[in-house]
Order: structure tokens, then C-alpha cells, then sequence
């Protein structure tokens, strides 16, 4: 049980939560006037076609691969927030600071059990808040799992504690019911019901009175879990993921697992995207908390069992996400690097977000007992300097996010206002933008097809139409209502002889096609409109396709 605190009510202390959320509104403010990219397109779209959330609950909606990923909070959150918002990206992302201040808020209750007063509480919650890495996930929209995953798992976990304290059910509910919305949100979650479990059976072990009521919990924990495991086995069909392919799950945990690993020192530091300055700052905070932690160890003064359960839990957070997200990292997870760009830097800092909040509850544990042996001014310089470095670096990561994301942001509006314009009023609808350079931003994974769908005023009117492009398109977003017949002469796509079936999720279906076979030509697809993208804008050429003045290969 934590020990007992006087009341502070000096007035420094009673503004550490406003100074906290200003802090984090500071440093993430330039990345509002960022802009939609990567797999937020298709994102956006899907959210716009489904209708109403309720089938994600009950389907398996991760598209791509089928059997794949079970996020169904997650992607209603971001059905919710179109249906609020729209297609207005600064709403969007107004929320997801807000999403993100209300984790660090939550974050900041759970550093608070290791004792610590609340400015240097504070300050150990802004070094997660304004990490870089951390910072850089909660700008990109698509990496909302991350955010809802961390917002209901601090939720829990403090809640945990209090049940342990009070033993009140209404805080062992709400640690279930957040436990619960966190696997919803993102499978990493499943670290959380390990951190939880460890603290239970610490407290089991070591409070014979209550023994039997710690059991009871740690029984509701994993039936909480278990319901979860199930839910997901029966939508997907599947206790692993699809994601793996052919490719042994058990190599890809294995590489995933080390690749993770090597690649978390460099995003949790930061270092080849800092500049001088900052790089003397962390690195000045990093060897003083390193010196002090030597002291802390020789320290033999044993650490109250309060803080063993807080240091347990922040491991779990911290190292349990290496190995659920491991076939992800196996698959494309890259170090970071200084040459890419923010945007690129930002979706790779998403694999840490969880793992950096745990890491940082487990440093607040090493704060406390540092603040034991040296002077209290000494812990909260060293902290206060990381927080500026950060905080620092953070701010510029989120203003580049912004210029690099806007970027293309005239194409993508140029796409969706030509698909308005030229979609056909009805009948079979084929929208071919050709010319397009896929900025490095988007590679050859965002598509005309999700942008359109995405961003346009007029869904109704396009909602059936195969947007195609100069480079492949993985699949189509389309309205309930179409089918493989309506893609002729594109034929449905086949992995070894078997065509790949079409996901139908709500009002939404996704169709999986291929090019034609040889004997069709661009002239006599029905429906077909062909534009091409010249000085800013996209024109009509469908009469020099058709009259052959302009040659289009469909393969």
C-alpha cells in the first residue's frame, strides 16, 4: 500500500496538472497544421463507408489480410471521430492531443504511487509526454491504437493499485472494464493483464488477510483476458494472425523480439535526430541518472513493497511489447534513422509508445529512492533538463510532421475534387488518374482509391467507383451494393488458384481485383473515365484514349 501523504497546498503543486497540460499543448501544437497520410487514407474512408461501428465488434474489419488484427475499439474511435468531425484535419487532430494528454494525465496517477511529490511526478510523466517518439505517435491518426491501448491500460493499472489499497469493488470493475477496452484497442494491451497479474500475486503472497480476495481478482483478471481471447478466436477464426503469411509465427517472434530490442535504445534516446545542443542535454541527463542509479544500487536500504509492484508493472509495460508486436517489427520495423522524414520517423515511433510510458514508470521508481539519498534539488535539475531536450526536439519533430505531411496535400485534394467532377451519375464507374508521383510519404501504399473515398464531399456519388492509378492498387473501398461483376473487365484476385473473397463490414466491402486479361483495352471498359494530372490539376482525356491518341496499360 503506498504510504501515506501529507496534504501540499503550495501553490506550485496545485498547478502541476494545468502545467502539464500545457506543456504537452505546447510541444504539440505545430503538428495541428499537419495533414492525412499513409495508411490514414484508407483509414479515414473505411470509417466513412461502414455506416455504424457495431459490425467491428463482430467481423473480422482489418482488411489487408484476412485473420490478420482484432482492434474494434480502435477503429471506432475513428468512426466517431469522423462522424464528429468530418474530413477536417485540424479537428482531428485537436482530438488526439487531447487523446494524448488524457494518457500522460493518466500515466502521471500511476507514477505518483512510487511516492514521489508531485512536481518531480511531473516531471518523470512530461519525459513520456513530450518524448519525441511518443509525441510522434500521437500526431499520426492512424496510430490511434497506440493511444487508446495506453489510455486504458494506465487506467487500469492505477486502478489496480486502488483496488489493492481499498479493496472497493468499483475499483476492481473499472480495473476489468479498462483492461478489457485496452485489448479492444490494441493486442499489445495483453502486457497490461501480465503487469496486473504480478502485482495481485505479490499482494497475494504477501497479505495472508486479504489472500483470498486477491485470488478472486487475479480470477476476474483472466477471465477477463480469456473472454477477450475468445472474442477474438471466434471473429477471426484464428489464434495467431494472418499477418505472418506462410512465414513460421515462431521465427517471426524470435527476430521480431531481438530486432525490437536493438532498435528501442535508439528511439527511446532519440540520437540521430537531435541536434547539438539537445544532444549534449540528453546526454548530460542520461549519464547523471546513470551515476546516480550506481549510488542507488549500493544503496542497500530495501525499497518499500509498494514500489517493488509499481517497478514490476512499468517492466511489464516496458518489455512486453517487444514480444507481442514482433512479427510487425520482423516485417517492416526499421532504427531509426536521421535521413528520413518526420512522417516516416513517426509511424516506426508507434512500436515504443507503450514500452516508453513503462519504461518511465520504472524510472520513477529508481527517482524515488534517488530523492532518498541525494538532495531533492539535484533529481529534479536532472529531470527538468531532459524535459527541455525533449520537449525541445519534440516541437521541431511536430512542426517538420506538419510541413512534410502537407506536403502533398494539393494532390490528395486534386484527387478527390476530380473524382467529383468527372464520376459518372451512374452505372459502372472506372476512375483511372494517370501521372501521379507518389511523394516518398505515400510510397506505392496510399492509393487514389482510399484518397478519393477518403476526402470527398460527395461519398454517395463515388462510393462505387474503382479508382485505379499508374502503380498497383491493393484493394478498392466500395458501397455494400457492388460487386466482382461490376469491375469487368478486371478480374477478382487469387492467391494459388483461389480468388480472394470480398470483405463485406457494415455498409462498407472491400474488393480484391486484377488487372484484365490481355484481349482488353482501355477504350471499351464501360464507365471508364481517364484523366491525367497536369499543372496542379487533373483534365479529362477520355477521348484521346478512345481514340487511341493516348496509350493506357492496364497491366
Amino acid at each position: 500500500m503506498p504510504p501515506p501523504r501529507p496534504p501540499v497546498n503550495s501553490w506550485p503543486t496545485r498547478l502541476v496538472v494545468p502545467a502539464l497540460v500545457c506543456a504537452v499543448a505546447c510541444v504539440y501544437w505545430p503538428g495541428l497544421y499537419g495533414f492525412w497520410t499513409r495508411d490514414d487514407f484508407m483509414q479515414l474512408a473505411y470509417a466513412r463507408l461502414i455506416g455504424s461501428p457495431g459490425p467491428l465488434f463482430v467481423h473480422d474489419h482489418y482488411f489487408p489480410a484476412p485473420g490478420s488484427i482484432f482492434r474494434p475499439l480502435g477503429f471506432a474511435s475513428m468512426w466517431l471521430w469522423q462522424a464528429f468531425f468530418g474530413t477536417n484535419y485540424f479537428a482531428h487532430a485537436f482530438a488526439d492531443m487531447l487523446l494524448h494528454i488524457g494518457v500522460s494525465l493518466a500515466m502521471y496517477r500511476i507514477v505518483r504511487l512510487s511516492g514521489l511529490d508531485r512536481v518531480p511526478a511531473a516531471l518523470c510523466t512530461l519525459l513520456f509526454a513530450l518524448h519525441p517518439a511518443v509525441i510522434g505517435t500521437a500526431l499520426w491518426w492512424s496510430a490511434r491504437f497506440d493511444l487508446l491501448a495506453a489510455l486504458f491500460a494506465f487506467i487500469a493499472v492505477r486502478a489496480a493499485f486502488d483496488y489493492q489499497s481499498q479493496r472497493r469493488l468499483s475499483f476492481l470493475v473499472v480495473t476489468l472494464l479498462a483492461t478489457l477496452a485496452a485489448l479492444l484497442s490494441k493486442e499489445t494491451a495483453a502486457a497490461l493483464v501480465a503487469a496486473i497479474a504480478l502485482v495481485w500475486l505479490h499482494w497475494a503472497w504477501r497479505d495472508v488477510a486479504h489472500r483470498a480476495v486477491a485470488v478472486r481478482a487475479l480470477v476476474a483478471l483472466l477471465a477477463t483476458a480469456l473472454v477477450f481471447v475468445a472474442w477474438r478466436w471466434a471473429v477471426l477464426g484464428t489464434a495467431a494472425s494472418g499477418l505472418a503469411g506462410e512465414t513460421s509465427l515462431i521465427a517471426l517472434i524470435g527476430k521480431g523480439s531481438v530486432d525490437w530490442l536493438g532498435y528501442f535504445a535508439g528511439y527511446l534516446s532519440f540520437w540521430t535526430r537531435l541536434g547539438g545542443v539537445q544532444r549534449v542535454l540528453v546526454g548530460a541527463t542520461a549519464l547523471a541518472l546513470f551515476g546516480l542509479s550506481a549510488v542507488a544500487i549500493a544503496n542497500r536500504k530495501r525499497p518499500a513493497s509498494s514500489n517493488i509492484d509499481v517497478l514490476l508493472c512499468g517492466l511489464c509495460l516496458f518489455l512486453l511489447p517487444a514480444v507481442l508486436q514482433a512479427p510487425i517489427v520482423a516485417l517492416n520495423a526499421t532504427p531509426l534513422r536521421g535521413d528520413v522524414s518526420a512522417v516516416e520517423a513517426a509511424m516506426q515511433s508507434r512500436l515504443y509508445y507503450l514500452s516508453i510510458g513503462g519504461f518511465v514508470i520504472a524510472l520513477s521508481v529508481l527517482v524515488q529512492r534517488l530523492r532518498q539519498i541525494v538532495p531533492a534539488f539535484t533529481t529534479t535539475a536532472i529531470l527538468a533538463i531532459g524535459v527541455v531536450a525533449l520537449g525541445w526536439s519534440s516541437r521541431e519533430a511536430a512542426s517538420a510532421y506538419a510541413a512534410r505531411s502537407s506536403a502533398p496535400r494539393d494532390l490528395a485534394e486534386a484527387i478527390a475534387t476530380a473524382a467529383d467532377r468527372f464520376a459518372p451519375p451512374a452505372g459502372r464507374c472506372h476512375l483511372f488518374f494517370l501521372g501521379i508521383d507518389p511523394p516518398p510519404e505515400w510510397s506505392i501504399y496510399v492509393s487514389p482509391d482510399s484518397i478519393a473515398k477518403a476526402l470527398s464531399p460527395n461519398l454517395q456519388r463515388i462510393e462505387r467507383c474503382f479508382v485505379h492509378t499508374d502503380y498497383p492498387t491493393f484493394f478498392h473501398l466500395l458501397g455494400r451494393d457492388e460487386n466482382p461483376a461490376d469491375a469487368t473487365p478486371y478480374q477478382p484476385r487469387e492467391i494459388r488458384g483461389v480468388p480472394i473473397p470480398w470483405l463485406r463490414v457494415g455498409d462498407a466491402l472491400v474488393g480484391y481485383i486484377e488487372p484484365p486479361s490481355s484481349g482488353a483495352t482501355a477504350a471499351n471498359i464501360e464507365g471508364a473515365v481517364f484523366l491525367r494530372y497536369e499543372n496542379g490539376t487533373f483534365n479529362d482525356v477520355t477521348a484521346d484514349v478512345v481514340a487511341g491518341r493516348l496509350h493506357v496499360d492496364l497491366h
